[in-house]
């Protein structure tokens, strides 16, 4: 979707803060709202591209006044409202009214989600027998598309043309996770940009944008 999420080539917003040393929580509160995040997926269950799609969908207010993960636990509440876990009285009081169906819902333990954080998951397709589209050093275009949904698909690079630099094999496609179609595997391939493509006379001659993207994406230039 099209929000103020998608802020790449966008005027106005200053300098991008860079943070030097080993932060990674400014407060134990984030830390917290990290791990929530993270636990729910579980037993709701919902994927990482669903938690996207919702912090995404935020107002644009909310989304440039909010901390990074004040927005992570926005984002979990809707999902946990979707899921019928919680109500708006108890997100607004704290306050559990109602129980659980644990056998819809398992718990997750916070040792076994270390465990899971730890070991990582197979997102890719090894196995996957279809042939790519498009082979290394193809000149392609990202599609124009602006759909409704989630998409990896950034809105600087729709409609600009760059080189394929590199095949990646068959992936989860992140856009119809987060629809809730399950994973349609395809394709990913990494593509080249120059800086003068996507921004225009004024940016730095030199300078490449390489992006991962979807076959679905992308069409002969």
């Amino acid at each position: 979707m099209d929000g103020i999420h998608d802020l790449g080539g966008m005027h106005g917003f200053g300098p991008v803060p860079i943070e030097t040393g080993d932060y990674v929580f400014k407060a134990q509160w984030q830390r917290r709202a990290f791990a929530l995040a993270e636990l729910l997926g579980g037993p709701v269950p919902y994927s990482a591209d669903q938690h996207r799609q919702e912090i995404e969908r935020m107002p644009a207010a909310d989304y440039l006044k909010l901390d990074y993960f004040e927005k992570w636990i926005v984002g979990a509440e809707a999902l946990l409202l979707q899921a019928g876990l919680v109500s708006e009285e108890e997100l607004r009081t704290g306050r559990k009214l109602f129980d659980v169906d644990v056998a819809r819902h398992p718990k997750v333990d916070a040792e076994n989600l270390v465990a899971i954080m730890r070991s990582g998951a197979q997102l890719n397709f090894p196995d996957d027998a279809r042939r790519p589209r498009f082979t290394v050093g193809q000149t392609v275009r990202v599609t124009k598309d602006s759909p409704s949904g989630h998409t990896r698909a950034p809105r600087y690079l729709r409609g600009r043309t760059g080189q394929v630099v590199a095949g990646h094999g068959v992936f989860q496609f992140a856009d119809a996770v987060a629809a809730g179609r399950g994973p349609e595997p395809q394709h990913c391939y990494t593509v080249a940009f120059t800086a003068r493509e996507l921004w225009g006379r004024d940016a730095e001659a030199a300078d490449m944008i390489h992006a991962d993207l979807w076959e679905s994406y992308l069409e002969p230039a």
